[in-house]
């Protein structure tokens, strides 16, 4: 039986990789070993955070080492090792490919003896349990693993304060299909609780969080290295998540995720609630862990040269609360006109028949039937697309606007 109370935390100074392999062998072995993961002859997928494709010396994916070693003890397990993920933007083979190269992933694969994910099908599942996502877009390789380990980075992010295991899962959500969860969950709040939903039906294994080099200030992916030298196990990515928290000195709940958790009753949000094992963590607690900007999108999808006008000076200093300040134009433009565009939008195509089913079944009232054809509202509309998904002649189309198709490629 698997003690999901159980988090290791394990010094690893850097990444050379026999240093990785010995520390993420030992994190594993603490919590029973690979074989209380995997059993013979299935198939695992490995979830790296991989943003988007940036050498690794940047901090914004999971190292290669930790994905190599986890490989190994998968292999050793006798499992099938495939390292998966939907990186930002368009999910196409040729990306992938680019993303792999990039983010060492290739290496990882040929050192660990890990398979590459190059199937870019998406499938749509039912999520009963779910609070704000009943139905969820996965990557199609999502459902076909036996198990997902998942290998998180330390990072800050934009809205849920760090981003860590829980809201690593979230590229499992295929391409831009992204935005549309974006869109519909516009708050941050609402936006964790989706990504606890996905938790709740991908029940990780076994979460592993690349602390050696974390990344702090405007991340997920615009921030700045900072050397943390910790590796983190174990089966609950909560549990986690709370001892990652408490590493960078935050306090475990200012962190959406676990925050909405806490608040279905998932975990206690408590640190004294973790049994931990391994390696001290005053030892290895660091201080000072800049904060990110709140912001509705990676800051790092921006140039260097903007980032400061458009985020402000001093937007990456929070209160000691977890929130942080909102400086700089670009937010209050980004959560309006400039976000619209980015995210796809529902229209009646040639098929529509004006019946009105989708308008009755508008959650906001943002359609009408007008001359006999359903009207989607832009401004009211919250990109639910249950107008898509309930059409009884399969007529709603979902186009993104000019802008968006020139930004993000589809």
């Amino acid at each position: 039986m698997i003690d999901h109370s159980r988090v290791s935390l394990i010094s690893c100074p850097d990444y050379d990789f026999p240093r990785v392999e010995a520390a993420v062998r030992r994190a594993v072995d603490l919590l029973g070993g690979m074989t209380a993961f995997v059993k013979p002859g299935q198939r695992i997928l490995l979830k790296p955070n991989l943003v988007r494709a940036v050498p690794p010396e940047r901090a914004v994916s999971t190292h290669p080492t930790i994905v190599a070693a986890a490989a190994k003890l998968v292999v050793e397990a006798g499992g099938s090792p495939v390292i998966v993920e939907s990186p930002g933007g368009p999910y196409t083979p040729g990306l992938l490919r680019a993303s792999y190269r990039k983010t060492g992933m290739t290496w990882a694969a040929e050192m660990g003896g890990a398979e590459l994910n190059y199937n870019v099908d998406t499938v749509q599942v039912p999520h009963p349990e779910g609070t704000m996502l009943h139905r969820l877009d996965l990557v199609h390789p999502a459902i076909e693993a036996d198990a997902v380990i998942n290998l998180a980075k330390l990072k800050t992010h934009n809205l849920t304060v760090l981003t860590l295991a829980v809201k690593n899962l979230f590229g499992l959500v295929p391409g831009t299909l992204k935005m549309g969860y974006h869109a519909k969950l516009q708050q941050a709040d609402r936006f964790a609780r989706g990504l606890v939903d996905i938790l709740t039906y991908v029940k990780p294994a076994l979460n592993l969080v690349d602390a050696v080099v974390a990344m702090e200030g405007d991340g997920p992916s615009g921030g700045d290295p900072r050397q943390v030298g910790a590796i983190i196990a174990g089966a609950d990515a909560l549990a986690v998540d709370i001892v990652c928290a408490a590493l960078v000195g935050y306090d475990p709940l200012s962190v959406l995720t676990t925050k909405a958790a806490a608040e279905l009753g998932l975990t206690s949000g408590r640190l004294e609630d973790i049994s931990l094992l391994g390696d001290e963590l005053e030892t290895l607690r660091v201080a000072d862990f800049r904060r990110g900007t709140a912001f509705p999108f990676d800051p790092g999808l921006l140039p260097r040269w903007l980032r400061g006008p458009a985020l402000g000076s001093d937007a990456a200093r929070g209160p000691e609360d977890g929130s942080a300040k909102r400086k700089g134009w670009l937010p209050a433009v980004a959560s309006g006109w400039v976000w619209r565009q980015l995210v796809v939008v529902p229209h009646a195509g040639e098929r529509c028949t004006g019946c009105g089913y989708c308008a009755k079944h508008c959650p906001v009232d943002a359609i009408q039937v007008v001359d006999g054809k359903a009207r989607m509202d832009s401004r009211k509309c919250i990109r639910c697309y249950c107008c898509h998904e309930l059409c009884p002649e399969e007529a709603v189309e979902l186009r993104r606007p000019l802008l968006g198709r020139l930004v993000l490629g589809s």
